[in-house]
C-alpha cells in the first residue's frame, strides 16, 4: 500500500475534498503509516476530517476523525476525541480491497453525521448510553449486582483498597486509590461469593420512570454535579429521603433509567464529602470545598444480566426443580452447564468420594479430593455462580427413597448421569410403577472412545429404558441391543483391586456426552421432544480397536455419526414395563 495510491483513491471520491498526504504520523497516539488531513462534504458542509490507514487495516478497517471535534455538535457515534464509530467490528467479515473499504468508510460517516445533524439518529444515544457516559476522563467502575425488583432502595458497597508500594509517593498511592474499583450488592451473600471484603457502607439504587427521554451527557464538558441533580428531581423527596438519611457525607448512587421505549440503562455516581439541602419538594446534592466527583461505569453481575449471553430458550431452565443422580465424570461437567443455561434449583444425588484418579476426567480439581462428589460440586457452583440453590445428598439414591428423603414427584426433570444400566433399570422401573408423567433423562459414555448415548424417556409414551435390553439366544444371557462395544467382553480396569474397577473413557467423551444431553434437555424443556427417544454418538474407535476389543455390529452399520430412534422403533413388543 503506497501513499500515492491512497491518495488516487480519495481524489477519486467526488465526496472528498482538499487531500492532503502524511507518511509516518502519530495522532491520538496511534501511529498511522498513511495519514490523511481532507475535506468531506455532508450535504452542504466541508467538514474538515482526518483520515487514518492504520497499519493492520485489513483487520481494523480505517480511522476516522472530525477536526475541530471540540467544537462539533454532539452527537451520536462520535467519540471525545472526534473519532467516528464506524463499524462493530465483532462478527464482520473484512474484503481485503483498500479502496473498496475507503469508499464504504467514507459513505457511512456522511450518513452518521447527516443523521447526527438532523437528530434523526438521536435515539441511538438511549441504546448506547453507557458508551457515551464512560467517555468521561474521571470514570471509575463498579460492579453492581443490580437489585431483582426495580425500586427506589437503599444497597450495600465497598471501595477496594489497593496496597501501598514500599517505595511508593504517598501521592501517587492516593491518586491510585481514587481510580480503583468499587462493588455494590442488595445482597450481602454477594460479597462473599466475588470475594468482596472491606467495610460494607450504604449508598442508593434509584429507579427512574421519566416520560420523556433522558440523554447522556456530553462528556467533552466534564462531569457537572447538575446532572445528577436532575436525575434527583424524577423522584419524590419521600423515597429520596429513604435512600439518603442513611449515607454519610459520601453518597454512592446507581441510577437505573427506565426510557419511554421500555429500555433500561444504568450509570452511577460516587460524590465524596458532598451536602444534602431540601429544595422545595425535591432534595439537592451541593458541593463543598473538599467535594471529590466521580462518574462510574456499572458493570452489572446480577443474574438476569449474566444470562444476557445464553440463549432465550435457555432461560427456561430457571425455576424448574432438577434431580441429578451421578455426580462423576458426566454428571459434574452437566450439572455446570444446565447450571450455566439458568437452572437455579438442583438436587444433586451421588454416595461416591472423589480421589486423586478421578480429577483427570471430571470437572473438580486437587482442591476437592476426599470429599463427596455431590457436596464439593455444590461447594463449587457456590462458590462461582450466582443465585442456584443446590441441595445434595451423599447417600446412594435407592436409600434415600426407601427412607423418603426425597419424592421423584417432587421433581420437573430428573438427570441420571451414574453410566450404570443396573442403576437405571431400576429408577425406568420404579418410574413406571409409580405412574410418574415426569422426563427423565439417561446419560451414558461408552468405553475409550467408542461414543455415547442419551435417552429421554416418559412412562406415559411409548419406548423405555428396558426395552433397550434383549437375551442371547444362545445362552439367554442379558445385553444391550444399542451398546458399540460387542458383547461378552469384559472392559473394566482396575489398578489397585476389588472395589476399584472403573470403565476406561477420557473426559473429552464426557464432554461430547454433557453438549448431547443439555440440546436433548433444551429440546425437551421446550416441548420440541415430544417422544421417547435415544439419541446415540458414534466416537471414532481408534483407541479401541488399539487395544484389541471388538466393536458391535451396531458400531459397524452406523453410517452416520448421529443416530436418533424414536420410540415407535426402539421399544420391544414385549416390554413388561411400556408394551
Amino acid at each position: 500500500m503506497e501513499i500515492i495510491d491512497i491518495r488516487n483513491i480519495l481524489l477519486d471520491n467526488s465526496k472528498i475534498a482538499s487531500v492532503v498526504c502524511y507518511k509516518d504520523k502519530r495522532y491520538m497516539d496511534i501511529s498511522y503509516p498513511i495519514f490523511v488531513s481532507c475535506e468531506l462534504i455532508v450535504a452542504d458542509n466541508n467538514i474538515p476530517i482526518y483520515i487514518g490507514i492504520p497499519t493492520k487495516w485489513d483487520m481494523e478497517l480505517v480511522d476516522f476523525y472530525i477536526e475541530n471535534y471540540k467544537e462539533f455538535p454532539y452527537m451520536p457515534h462520535i467519540d471525545t476525541k472526534g473519532k467516528i464509530c464506524l463499524y462493530e467490528l465483532e462478527g464482520v467479515l473484512i474484503d481485503g480491497d483498500i479502496e473498496g473499504i475507503i469508499n464504504q468508510c467514507i459513505h457511512k460517516a456522511i450518513i452518521i453525521i447527516s443523521e447526527g445533524l438532523s437528530g434523526s439518529n438521536k435515539g441511538d444515544f438511549i441504546d448506547e448510553f453507557s458508551l457515551y457516559w464512560c467517555q468521561f476522563s474521571n470514570i471509575r467502575c463498579i460492579q453492581c449486582d443490580v437489585p431483582s425488583e426495580n425500586k427506589t432502595q437503599v444497597i450495600k458497597y465497598v471501595e477496594n483498597v489497593v496496597e501501598r508500594g514500599k517505595k511508593e509517593k504517598y501521592v501517587t498511592y492516593i491518586e491510585k486509590n481514587k481510580k480503583s474499583n468499587l462493588f455494590a450488592s442488595y445482597n450481602s451473600e454477594a460479597f462473599k461469593l466475588w470475594n468482596k471484603s472491606g467495610t460494607q457502607k450504604n449508598g442508593g439504587y434509584i429507579c427512574l420512570k421519566p416520560e420523556e427521554y433522558i440523554y447522556p451527557p456530553d462528556a467533552r464538558n466534564g462531569f457537572d454535579i447538575t446532572y445528577v441533580n436532575k436525575l434527583m428531581s424524577y423522584i419524590p423527596k419521600k423515597k429520596m429521603s429513604l435512600v439518603l438519611s442513611k449515607m454519610s457525607n459520601s453518597k454512592l448512587l446507581i441510577f437505573c433509567i427506565i426510557q419511554p421505549n421500555g429500555v433500561e440503562n444504568y450509570i452511577g455516581v460516587f460524590l465524596k464529602n458532598v451536602c444534602v439541602q431540601e429544595d422545595g419538594e425535591l432534595y439537592k446534592i451541593i458541593k463543598t470545598s473538599s467535594t471529590e466527583v466521580y462518574p462510574l461505569s456499572v458493570h452489572r453481575i446480577d443474574k438476569n444480566y449474566l444470562m444476557n449471553r445464553v440463549k432465550n430458550d435457555r432461560k427456561t431452565f430457571a425455576g424448574r426443580k432438577w434431580l441429578v443422580v451421578g455426580c462423576g465424570s458426566i454428571g459434574g461437567y452437566l450439572v455446570n452447564e444446565i447450571v450455566k443455561a439458568g437452572a437455579d434449583k438442583i438436587t444433586l444425588v451421588d454416595n461416591d468420594i472423589l480421589s486423586g484418579e478421578n480429577i483427570y476426567r471430571h470437572l473438580l480439581g486437587i482442591e476437592y479430593v476426599g470429599q463427596y462428589k455431590a457436596e464439593a460440586i455444590t461447594k463449587y457452583i457456590g462458590k462461582n455462580m450466582p443465585e442456584v440453590k443446590m441441595i445434595p445428598y451423599d447417600e446412594d439414591i435407592y436409600d434415600l427413597l426407601e427412607d423418603e428423603n426425597i419424592q421423584l414427584d417432587d421433581f420437573d426433570i430428573i438427570v441420571s448421569a451414574t453410566g450404570n444400566h443396573n442403576v437405571n433399570r431400576w429408577l425406568n422401573r420404579l418410574m413406571h410403577d409409580k405412574k410418574y408423567a415426569i422426563p427423565v433423562i439417561y446419560v451414558w459414555n461408552e468405553p475409550l472412545d467408542l461414543g455415547c448415548h442419551v435417552m429421554v424417556v416418559n412412562m406415559a409414551k411409548q419406548g423405555c429404558y428396558e426395552c433397550l435390553f434383549d437375551r442371547n439366544g444362545e445362552n439367554e444371557e442379558l445385553f444391550d441391543k444399542i451398546a458399540y462395544c460387542a458383547p461378552g467382553q469384559n472392559i473394566t480396569k482396575n489398578v489397585m483391586g476389588c472395589g476399584n474397577a472403573f470403565i476406561p473413557y477420557a473426559s473429552t467423551v464426557s464432554l461430547k456426552s454433557t453438549a448431547l444431553c443439555m440440546d436433548i434437555v433444551s429440546a425437551v424443556i421446550d416441548g420440541r421432544c415430544d417422544k421417547n427417544v435415544i439419541v446415540s454418538m458414534k466416537g471414532s474407535g481408534y483407541y479401541f480397536s488399539q487395544t484389541g476389543y471388538e466393536v458391535s455390529e451396531k458400531f459397524l452399520n452406523q453410517n452416520d455419526i448421529m443416530m436418533v430412534q424414536e420410540g415407535e422403533k426402539f421399544s420391544k413388543k414385549n416390554c413388561e414395563l411400556c408394551s
